[in-house]
């Protein structure tokens, strides 16, 4: 098994973040270390690296993945992977315990459930084992659980008396999405006022809401007017490859009321502070909602908070150990910094893509609020695939040609619609940025 992490004597560094965005990764050394993906987000390349990292400190080699996905191509290693062997014995989990807990739920997981058993097992950089290091501890201890709530929900949990994974009220049901949506945890809790309710829950890590978006259906449409949940529920920008996976998962949650599944529901994302676009698209999100508390009860609230604020209620509530454990494995980006830092200088080298803002859709009423406004936004590439060729060329100082006849002139490009520029040239120093690769996830 890995090596424990200490407990913390004092948890009011996880409460922290030091660094304020993710440090920009070369990648000299993200090869170095078997974790450079073409496409990967900022966040995401220096998250892998984070978990390539802590691989290394617990002594395990890179597992193998295809590129691309492709059968036909060899396997390469991948340092945010785990070989089958490790895999098998449950090292992307936080403990034994853990993984027989995980093994319990798999074999009796709800019908329809989707879960993929090798990126839970060997991808150290998926959320979904990330999921159940945050989770099942709190459900082999529902007093920890309670205590951690009552930090994090204090309005609407008193008591949690029970954790389900991987979660849905209807996956297939016409009544509900039809769609198969589903919600990573559910914790079934009593009110303040006594009553039971859901908290539904979404984790994401390096995700970056980029797509693939769902393939929408009239049943989205239908049901947004129904739940009343929005200033506009037929927006366009709710239905945005941004916003779409939060306006799904809360109108399932708000269809499990309707249909008495639970009496209060409220639906809680969790994401880590350093993600900007996730933090971007919570907070969009929750500018489109007329309720985002949920103060009536026939409404479906909604919350935004980083991991690192839940780690710091875990550490706070006794679970001090698996707060270390969760806050050096997955949060603490420091050890990347230093590692980058510690880089020598080559002032030859292109300096690593600082990465673009998030272009967010308009708004659809006047209740955007001064963070989502203020949030860095600008488009990510696709997470799916390699980086654009727009985003692969290196930008030319000027769009004329030199005057001197002996130097020779820049092929010009001509766009419908724009003016002519020259040409760009691509780089040959990174010659694997012009592959494009599937994101392992």
């Amino acid at each position: 098994m890995p090596r424990p992490i200490p407990p913390v004597a004092d948890p009011a560094p996880l409460c922290t973040q030091s660094l304020t965005r993710a440090p920009l990764a070369p990648e000299p050394l993200l090869r170095r270390h078997k974790c450079f993906i073409p496409g990967d987000t900022r966040f995401r390349a220096a998250a892998r690296l984070r978990q390539s990292l802590w691989r290394e400190e617990q002594g395990l080699p890179a597992g193998l993945h295809r590129p691309r996905g492709n059968r036909i191509l060899p396997h390469l290693p991948l340092g945010s992977t785990l070989p089958p062997a490790d895999a098998a014995r449950g090292l992307n989990f936080f403990s034994p315990s853990v993984n027989a807990f995980v093994r319990r739920s798999l074999i009796l997981r709800e019908e329809g459930a989707m879960v993929h058993y090798d990126r839970l097992h060997r991808n150290l950089l998926s959320s979904e084992p990330l999921t159940y290091n945050l989770f099942v501890p709190l459900a082999l201890k529902l007093d920890l659980a309670t205590a951690v709530f009552r930090q994090l929900l204090p309005a609407f949990v008193h008591r949690v008396t029970g954790i389900r994974f991987e979660t849905s009220p209807g996956r297939h049901d016409p009544r509900y999405l039809a769609d198969g949506t589903a919600f990573d945890a559910a914790l079934s809790v009593i009110t303040p006022d006594g009553e039971p309710a859901t908290v539904f829950i979404e984790v994401k890590y390096s995700e970056g809401c980029t797509g693939p978006a769902a393939t929408h259906r009239p049943r989205y449409d239908e049901a947004s007017r129904e739940a009343a949940l929005h200033h506009s529920p037929d927006s366009p920008v709710l239905r945005s490859t941004l916003l779409e996976q939060f306006w799904r998962l809360h109108l399932l949650a708000q269809l499990a009321v309707r249909h008495s599944v639970t009496p209060r529901a409220h639906l809680l994302v969790l994401y880590p502070q350093l993600n900007r676009r996730v933090r971007t698209a919570t907070h969009r999100y929750a500018a489109e909602l007329s309720d985002p508390t949920g103060s009536s009860p026939a409404l479906t609230g909604f919350s935004a908070l980083t991991l690192e604020t839940f780690v710091a209620a875990l550490a706070q509530a006794g679970g001090s150990t698996e707060a270390a454990y969760l806050h050096h494995r997955y949060l603490n980006l420091q050890p990347v910094f230093d590692l980058i830092l510690a880089e020598p200088t080559t002032p030859d080298r292109d300096p690593p893509p600082a990465g673009t803002p998030l272009l967010l859709p308009p708004p659809s009423s006047a209740a955007s609020t001064a963070d989502s406004v203020s949030a860095p936004v600008v488009p990510p590439p696709d997470d799916k695939a390699g980086p654009s060729r727009r985003q692969r060329q290196r930008p030319t100082a000027t769009a004329t040609a030199p005057s001197s006849g002996a130097t020779a002139r820049q092929p010009v490009r001509r766009l419908k619609g724009k003016v002519a520029v020259p040409a760009l040239r691509t780089s040959a120093r990174s010659p694997a940025l012009h592959r494009q690769t599937q994101e392992v996830r």
